[in-house]
Order: C-alpha cells, then sequence, then structure tokens
C-alpha cells in the first residue's frame, strides 16, 4: 500500500506548493499595486498642496494691489 499512496503523497505536496507559491504571488502583486496608490497619492496630494500655495499667492497679490488701488483713491480725494 505504501507505494501506492506515495505517487499520490507526491501530487498533494505538489499541489500544496503550487497554492503557497500562488498564495505568494498574489501577495506580492497586491503589495505592488497598493505601493503604486500610494506613489500616486503621493503625486496628487504635492500637486494640490502646490495649487494651494499658487492660489494663496495669487491671493496676497491680488489683495496688495486692492490696497494699493484703494489707498490711490483716498489720495485722488485728499488732493482735490
Amino acid at each position: 500500500m505504501d507505494i501506492v499512496n506515495q505517487p499520490l503523497l507526491h501530487a498533494e505536496k505538489i499541489m500544496q506548493q503550487q497554492r503557497l507559491d500562488n498564495f505568494h504571488q498574489d501577495k506580492k502583486r497586491i503589495q505592488e499595486h497598493n505601493n503604486k496608490k500610494i506613489l500616486l497619492d503621493k503625486f496628487v496630494l504635492e500637486a494640490y498642496y502646490e495649487k494651494l500655495d499658487r492660489y494663496a499667492l495669487y491671493t496676497r497679490n491680488k489683495e496688495l494691489q486692492s490696497a494699493q488701488a484703494e489707498q490711490g483713491k483716498f489720495l485722488d480725494i485728499e488732493v482735490r
């Protein structure tokens, strides 16, 4: 009986190893996917903060121009 069971046990071990290999391949693929998502999120956040910085700079410049224009109006009124 041992001779008959040996090929069966060998086939089982091969199948078990294949399942283990598939598990590790899936795990590696999922990790790579997660790493790509993390990298993409990082790039999106960097672009978002860069846009916020540009908007803040634009807003400050507009406020400065507006204040200078208002100051000019008061000077025109005082001169008259």
